[in-house]
């Protein structure tokens, strides 16, 4: 038996190859992401071991992570300089190197739209004997108007050493010499990250604010000293939010953090090898239920002559192993060229050099991918196997497969679990509109309407046998040609078949259609909320990477006297543990301006009322906790529990919901926190006067102020969907691969499918048929099959893009149907049945009339 599968195999080469082809792309994307963490991982932790050569022990600001509020922090954790001292009283202590950095904020360059997303820019005060960065060209800084930047930033700007570039920290933007070239580590351009400059250590101290504080110590022990024991001794030493770890360990920590920041990339690959290794399942047992079927007389014969069940299931499973294992290898080879892939992708995307160790391609890695695609090919031709061990000996003296009718049962079957996941994502809608989105923190509605996207494409797949008749009809209703009927004919007499085949096109269609629609939605949902939310005309705020840094409070001042503003609201926040114990920001507002400050309707009570104790509501989050006019709210904050009462509930203009639910009066967080400085302006220029004037003016006034930016709506509606776009492009991109997957397995089954009809297509040349008229046939049958598919796959993908919209919105969630890429789709389909329909068209051309006419 073992001699025939590897026969079978052989002399069916080309149906061999597309199966195998069928299962490349999964294991690829299994084995690329297993392969770029694994190189990213040893790479960062090389990269960190080698920076941290220099020193033995690293003290840092310890994270509380019992501390609700910790996660709210997006400023660098700093902490008393004072502590050197306690430092080296310890024993085994032989040097402190102190540390101090920031974010540094560079000016933006003509045109560049102020603050925006991207890695973030720290500068450090450079120490002759600090760890982490070396001088690649040039020199240190030594005086108080020179820096060292990276490469990144160098080339971004197009500088070199020599040029000036003006620089703020907390104050006004400085003038700066460029005079070195900083290098991480020992290992040139791996700045992966952050931006990096470097400046003298008092110009750092003074450029953000450190005087008197540090960021981190370096130290070194004594000569004999245990490392490890003299860690143990430095925490016993050292206050509670304070901890000692070893270089080692803080190599590690850092490596591991870097890695994490983007290991997005690694899970998105899993998802899409996942989805691949799904689709190419289908094709695998789609074409080995074909081929059990066309060959049931082989079988039969192998029957009569003594083979038993067992050897017929090992059979077929040894030829699903086979190629499950060849697709598994050539999958390990194209997923070490997509982790090569990924990594160009990320440096492109600006995210910097990675580290230059090369790929490290592990065991475990080739193991995973050829276990999930053999393992994935092996159960797919499981139940073809088991149906070729119910081939009698009988049906070995039949002349023709026998072709096997839908049965009634997965009509009841497909329409039960497609009405349940269908209801699964209309209770997710009702409690997403009920309550609130994922956007404003509530991921039950996604996780129900995920979990029913599922059972979608399940009931589907089942009712697809009993649709394929009908809906391939109505595609082909005004065929008149000859070859149209035809293929349109073979295609619904086998609807079995036909379902299976198009079931891979329509998961993947079904997941593009889906992905555009929510991308578009949520993206125009988010732009009209923005354009919404805001009833000023500019907006100021921080522009640097930490959006909590707040406004100075002379800026205030300065806007409201600015030719052509009207008026302007100030904003100020403050960290607190909410009445449902998650950490959020409450928003202080001035009830004078409160209507320029945010856009809302539908007030209940009197924003007048938001004094001293009292808070306003968001109706959805009100709704949540049951709270009315006159209840008690009690908030944590850092100085400790406050209590509140809500004096008014309102909702926000545009009926979407938003995270931030609570706001207090503006002078009321400012005496919990005398420093807490304003969040952001709200400004509201003149009546006719020209907005983008008025900006550029602001802007100017501003320019003493690093870190702060004035902005119209437009620039921030620009900013909020540019990365979603960058997204979406993404996504659909890989689940572009599904779709390929899908096109071999019309391929592999049109092919399978001309071999079955050999007689047929032979007498139909006998009688007059021409080989372009038989290539035309084929051509119309697949892309019958692919229309089929984008037309389950569309239907899908609608109604699951607006389920999702609005799981992740909530109420005032709006279905955006980009009819352009739904287009797109449908007619690519037709496109890609042509295409799939090359190979089997050729074959069936090329049949010798008698020889076929004589077929068994």
């Amino acid at each position: 038996m073992l001699r025939i599968s590897f026969r079978n195999l052989w002399e069916h080469k080309l149906r061999s190859l597309l199966l195998g082809g069928a299962i490349v792309t999964g294991v690829a994307f299994v084995v690329g992401s297993l392969v770029f963490t694994d190189s990213l991982k040893a790479g960062f932790t090389d990269l960190f071991s080698r920076a941290f050569e220099a020193i033995d022990i690293q003290v840092n600001p310890a994270v509380d992570e019992d501390d609700p509020l910790a996660a709210l922090s997006f400023g660098l954790p700093t902490m008393d300089a004072d502590l050197a001292q306690i430092i080296e009283a310890v024993d085994g202590v032989a040097e402190v190197i102190p540390e101090v950095q920031g974010f540094m904020n560079l000016e933006p360059l003509e045109g560049e739209l102020p603050g925006g997303f991207g890695p973030p820019s720290i500068g450090f005060g450079w120490l002759d004997n600090q760890d982490l960065f070396t001088i690649a060209e040039g020199e240190p800084p030594v005086s108080d108007t020179e820096v060292a930047l990276g490469a990144s930033v160098l080339e971004e700007r197009g500088l070199a050493i020599g040029d000036t570039i003006r620089i703020g920290g907390t104050g006004a933007f400085q003038e700066f010499t460029v005079v070195g070239v900083l290098q991480f580590g020992s290992t040139a351009g791996a700045t992966m990250g952050p931006r990096f400059g470097a400046f003298t250590f008092a110009t750092a101290e003074a450029l953000f604010d450190m005087d008197g504080l540090a960021s981190a110590f370096g130290i070194n022990v004594a000569e004999g000293a245990d490392i490890d024991t003299v860690v143990e001794e430095l925490n016993l030493a050292l206050p509670d939010e304070v901890e000692a770890v070893s270089a080692r360990s803080a190599a590690e920590a850092q490596a591991a953090d870097l890695q994490e920041g983007i290991g997005f990339f690694n899970t998105f690959l899993l998802v899409f090898a996942g989805i691949a290794l799904v689709v190419g399942a289908f094709v695998v047992y789609n074409a080995f239920r074909v081929v059990v079927a066309q060959r049931t007389r082989e079988l039969g014969l192998l029957r009569v002559l003594g083979s038993t069940r067992g050897e017929l299931l090992r059979m077929v499973i040894v030829e699903a192993l086979l190629i499950g294992l060849a697709a598994s290898a050539t999958g390990v080879v194209v997923g070490i060229g997509v982790a090569v892939g990924v990594r160009a992708l990320l440096e492109l995307l600006g995210s910097g050099a990675l580290p230059g160790t090369g790929l490290v391609v592990t065991a475990k890695a080739v193991l995973t991918g050829i276990v999930v695609g053999t393992v994935t090919a092996t159960l797919s031709a499981l139940l073809p196997a088991v149906r070729a061990t119910r081939i009698s000996p009988m049906a070995a003296l039949r002349d023709q497969v026998e072709v096997r009718r839908a049965k009634p049962w997965w009509l009841w079957a497909g329409l039960g679990v497609t009405g349940a996941s269908a209801a699964a994502v209309f209770v997710a809608i009702a409690q997403a509109k009920g309550t609130a989105g994922a956007i404003s923190g509530n991921a039950d509605p996604v996780t129900l309407a995920g979990g029913a996207a599922l059972g979608l494409f399940l009931g589907f797949f089942l009712l697809a046998r009993v649709l394929a008749r009908p809906v391939i009809g109505v595609l082909g209703r005004g065929m008149r040609a000859l070859t149209g009927t035809l293929a349109r004919e073979n295609a619904r007499r086998t609807p079995r078949r036909t379902a299976t085949t198009a079931a891979s096109l329509m998961i993947g269609l079904g997941l593009v259609a889906t992905v555009a629609i929510l991308s578009s939605s949520v993206e125009d949902t988010i732009i009209e909320a923005v354009e919404d939310s805001f009833s000023a005309d500019v907006v100021i705020r921080p522009s640097g990477f930490n959006p909590l840094a707040g406004l100075s409070d002379d800026i205030h001042p300065l806007v409201i006297d600015s030719p052509g503003v009207a008026s302007a609201a100030r904003l100020n926040l403050a960290p607190a543990v909410l009445p449902d114990g998650s950490p959020n920001l409450i928003i202080g507002i001035e009830p004078e301006t409160v209507e320029l400050a945010i856009a809302f309707e539908d007030v209940e009570g009197a924003w007048a009322d938001v004094v001293g104790d009292g808070v306003a509501v968001q109706r959805i989050a009100a709704d949540n906790e049951g709270l009315a006019l006159g209840d008690t709210v009690e908030f944590e904050f850092a100085s400790g529990v406050e209590d509140f009462t809500v004096t008014a509930i309102f909702d926000l203009q545009g009926n979407v919901s938003d995270s931030q639910s609570y706001y207090v009066n503006y002078h009321r967080i400012r005496e919990l926190d005398p420093t807490t400085p304003d969040y952001s302006l709200m400004v509201r220029v003149d009546e006719g006067a020209d907005v983008d004037l008025v900006v550029e003016d602001l802007n100017e006034i501003l320019g003493d102020f690093a870190g702060v930016s004035a902005s119209g709506i437009e620039s921030i509606v620009a900013q909020v969907s540019g990365p979603l776009k960058a997204l979406t492009g993404m996504v659909a991109g890989l689940l572009f691969m599904s779709v390929m997957v899908a096109v071999v397995g019309i391929v592999l089954t049109l092919y399978l499918a001309v071999h079955e009809r050999t007689r047929e297509i032979g007498l139909l040349r006998a009688i007059g048929m021409t080989r372009q008229q038989v290539a035309r046939t084929i051509r119309w049958e697949s892309v019958f099959i692919a229309l089929f598919g984008a037309v389950l796959g569309l239907t899908i993908g609608i109604f699951l893009g607006w389920g999702l919209t609005v799981a992740i919105i909530g109420d005032g969630a709006a279905l955006t149907i980009p009819w352009v890429w739904v287009i797109a789709g449908f007619l690519g389909s037709a496109v890609a049945g042509v295409i799939a329909s090359i190979i089997p068209a050729h074959q069936a051309t090329k049949l010798d009339i008698l020889e076929a006419i004589a077929y068994e």
